[in-house]
């Protein structure tokens, strides 16, 4: 009988040990909100280790169970192809030491992150100049090329620990730019490339074969109604399929350190104005090999709106990426100049972690106070402690399926938020009326369906939408209904009161779409709502179209409740889907 080892028995023990531990981590991660808390490479308590080991002490005692820690690219690769990982090696003990999981952003250019060394292309603006920090380029292969074998590194340091990954390559560590950035000589290159006989089919199933020029233009601000030009079609889809390539390049080299890695996708907030020129709202194409969203809630633009915003928000990621959401809280400096008051931030927070988020807290690493001695940071705490509910999977037949179109997003690039409002004022028309919502958006229309109550299409024409999709909405399973079919017509008349199935008003001036006539449909549809000579409302089986923007309505008439009765009316109209 060979003679066993007893030290090496004891390792081995150890080893089981640990990974036991490392998975129950993992389960209870479903279980329990993940809290955490990013400290910016460029800031004091990540410079200096013992300050750093303060932090994280600190943290650790108040509850936290995960440190998102910006990684410097320069200081990893001193020099090309020659990595010196102790100074990540040093902060992972010390979050290990104290019980923490890692989420490790790796920055490739803020706070002069990138090397010295590094010639490759960065961003431009559509005149040629440089913008603000200098990304590189994420479509020059110089850059990935170096970038690519740092992320297989450090995953491969990072092997068999909870540790998970994000690219820092885009804005404010975002996946996404600020702007029009996207006239880099790699990045034309690449659109040259893109626009030549035989065309990818992410382009032409948005615009075919028409021609497109050598340069494209930056697509207009619209005012009521879309751009459907060709040129600003094919821009933008080529921007977002730059990301999503990028994503694919971050992912490979993760995967190849260690093929097991927990990735993480940073995404800003969109179904905004700026969802185009941010080229961030393609949630679906953007996590497709992560484990979880970390939600950057856009605090800027929120200070005068209601907290069920921050619910819907995160509903939209949870819906259409089907992956886990933290919901990132801004640092509490950055909130008070923007004129929050203490119990809104709460009241966001409530929210938010009612609807199944984590909790993260961002840009607190600047302060020279721990954050034990941050008063909101507690308090928030405190609510994801009690007030936190577990992501519940939709309950399929009695769940409407909200449609918000990216595309609409896109093409409608207004100078306010009426869009969001008209889309999600439908999330709040729902949940007033407790009736189970998933909200999604093209990239979904792919999954069986069959399961759910209804569709609704909020704002959301088709004939915005690539062939396909419009394709998929039409043999939907299952009852559809939708604002409009066609693009609507701006500032419509129609100021009075309807006649038939209700009394209500069909427009409002935060909205510059109103009423439309609905009666060019097939003699199958009956109707039941009119406003002087025009029908607004449409139905037959399994279709109905509400020929007004109804969240828009929902969100700023007198009388809400008429909306939300019509809506809950057209889903019983239906006998095959009579609840």
């Amino acid at each position: 009988m060979t003679k066993q080892n007893p030290i090496l028995i004891k390792i081995l023990a150890f080893c089981v040990c640990l990974l036991m531990l490392t998975q129950a981590a993992i389960s209870a991660s479903d279980h329990e909100p993940e809290i955490s808390f990013d400290i910016w490479d460029w800031t004091a308590p990540a410079q200096d280790p013992d300050v750093f080991r303060i932090w994280i002490e600190d943290l650790a005692g108040l509850g936290f169970t995960r440190i998102e820690l910006s990684v410097p690219w320069r200081v990893l690769e001193p020099e090309p192809g020659c990595y010196d990982l102790r100074w990540l090696e040093e902060r992972i003990r010390i979050c290990e030491h104290a019980g923490l999981g890692m989420r490790l952003r790796i920055n490739s250019y803020y706070g002069g992150a990138t090397p010295d060394w590094y010639t490759g292309d960065r961003w431009l603006d559509a005149q040629g100049n440089s913008v603000p920090q200098g990304p590189p380029s994420i479509m020059d292969e110089r850059f990935w090329n170096h970038y690519g074998p740092l992320c297989e590194t450090i995953a491969a340091l990072g092997k068999g620990r909870d540790i998970l990954y994000n690219a820092f390559i885009g804005i404010h560590a975002e996946l996404k730019y600020a702007d029009w950035w996207s006239y880099d000589e790699a990045t034309l290159t690449a659109w040259r490339a893109a626009i030549q006989a035989p065309r990818p089919a992410w382009l032409r199933e948005v615009v075919g074969e028409l021609p497109l020029p050598e340069r494209p233009e930056i697509p207009p601000a619209t005012q009521g109604v879309p751009d459907t030009i060709p040129t600003s079609l094919a821009f933008i889809a080529f921007r977002e399929q730059c990301w999503r390539e990028a994503v694919l390049c971050f992912e490979k080299a993760i995967r190849k350190g260690d093929p097991d890695a927990r990735i993480s996708a940073p995404l800003g907030e969109s179904f905004r104005r700026q969802s185009a020129s941010m080229a961030n709202l393609d949630y679906w194409g953007l996590t497709r090999g992560a484990s979880q969203v970390v939600h950057s809630y856009d605090f800027f633009r929120h200070a005068k709106d209601p907290a069920w915003m921050a619910a819907a928000s995160v509903h939209a990621f949870q819906g259409i990426t089907g992956l886990p959401v933290v919901f990132e809280f801004d640092g509490t400096p950055t909130l008070e100049g923007l004129g929050y008051s203490i119990p809104h931030l709460l009241a966001l927070g409530q929210a938010a972690a009612s609807a199944g988020a984590g909790l993260k807290f961002a840009n607190n690493s600047y302060s020279k106070t721990l954050p034990s001695q941050q008063p909101l940071l507690r308090e928030l705490i405190d609510i994801w402690r009690h007030d936190w509910k577990p992501q519940q999977p939709s309950p399929g037949q009695d769940t409407i399926l909200l449609f918000c179109s990216k595309w609409a997003n896109y093409t409608y690039r207004e100078s306010t938020e009426w869009l969001h409002e008209a889309q999600f004022g439908m999330y709040k028309l729902f949940r007033d009326a407790q009736v189970p919502v998933r909200i999604i958006n093209e990239d979904n229309l792919g999954e069986d369906l069959s399961g759910y109550r209804a569709l609704y299409a909020a704002f959301s024409p088709r004939t915005l939408m690539p062939a396909s999709t419009q394709q998929q909405l039409s043999t939907l399973p299952l009852l559809l209904i939708e604002d409009f079919m066609d693009i609507p017509e701006p500032e419509a008349t129609g100021e009075g009161i309807t006649a038939g199935l209700a009394q209500i008003r069909a427009s409002t001036s935060t909205c510059p779409v109103g009423p439309q006539d609905v009666s060019n449909l097939s003699p199958e549809y009956q109707y039941a709502l009119t406003l002087e000579n025009k029908k607004l409302l449409a139905y037959r089986p399994k279709h109905v179209v509400m020929g007004y923007p109804v969240g828009s309505l929902y969100l700023h008439d007198e009388l809400p409740t008429v909306h939300q009765g019509l809506v809950l009316w057209a889903l019983e109209h239906d006998s095959n889907n009579a609840h």
